[in-house]
């Protein structure tokens, strides 16, 4: 009987556990799976102990995604997308009507980012016209890299770059 007693006490301790956890997905390099765990706010030990306790990754850097920066801390967040690079910067080569760009970025740039990057002043400066129908590919692919997903997930460590194509033709229609 005690223990019905104590039940309703337990679980609302467990929900304002809950609201303290913070869900962190972490993609490692370019390999296809994602690991996800539920840990307590600001114990950026716990990530750096699942993300450098992968198999060769035990010197691997930590990034938040889009961030130019290491991760220090997890801050006051529900939930968080991290990558696990080897890597510190990845080399991005881009070849559009004759010319090519290249530019150092954080592996945790997104590959919109880069296309902003690409078709903007620094780049190749595209008119709007243009830019609104630019794509990235990788060199010798077909199909253009989604433009939510990290640059570093298409860059393997110990080569740290990728070489991409920029274009203008339409994907809409397959």
């Amino acid at each position: 009987m005690e223990d019905l007693d104590h039940k309703p006490i337990e679980k609302a301790g467990a929900d304002a556990g809950h609201e303290r956890k913070v869900r962190v997905e972490l993609e490692f390099e370019t390999s296809p799976n994602i690991e996800t765990l539920k840990i307590d706010k600001d114990d950026l030990d716990a990530v750096l102990k699942v993300a450098r306790g992968v198999a060769g990754f035990e010197r691997a850097h930590v990034f938040e995604r889009d961030s130019d920066e290491l991760l220090t801390g997890i801050g006051d967040r529900r939930a968080i997308t991290l990558l696990v690079h080897r890597c510190r910067h990845i080399a991005v080569t881009i070849r559009y009507g004759g010319e090519t760009h290249e530019r150092e970025f954080s592996p945790a740039a997104t590959v919109l980012r880069i296309l902003h990057w690409a078709v903007g002043k620094h780049g190749f400066n595209l008119d709007d016209n243009a830019a609104a129908k630019a794509n990235l590919i990788v060199q010798g692919s077909d199909q253009p890299l989604p433009k939510d997903v990290m640059i570093g997930r298409f860059a393997a460590h110990p080569g740290c770059g990728v070489a991409l194509d920029l274009t203008l033709k339409d994907f809409t229609n397959g």
